[in-house]
């Protein structure tokens, strides 16, 4: 290959690379975005059960799993 074959190479190799960090950092921001969205209803539904906390076992695990989602979309914490 010539050189200048080489540097075509390496520069869209660099631009491919970049591209690719791009979009993964753009995915990850809208997500986050996109699951701070759900912490009114999240955070509304964990107080409430934190206040008055449900007697069947559905709905402690209905409880439990609203918890860990006010955890993961880091919405405010508990009062």
């Amino acid at each position: 290959m010539t050189h200048r074959a080489w540097r075509i190479l390496v520069a869209s190799f660099v631009f491919a690379a970049l591209a690719a960090a791009s979009s993964m950092i753009y995915a990850n921001a809208v997500a986050r975005e996109s699951e701070h969205r759900w912490c009114g209803i999240v955070t509304t539904l964990d107080d409430t059960y934190q206040d008055t906390p449900p007697q069947s076992p559905t709905g402690k695990q209905i409880a439990d799993e609203l918890n860990k989602l006010r955890i993961e979309f880091d919405c405010p914490p508990d009062r």
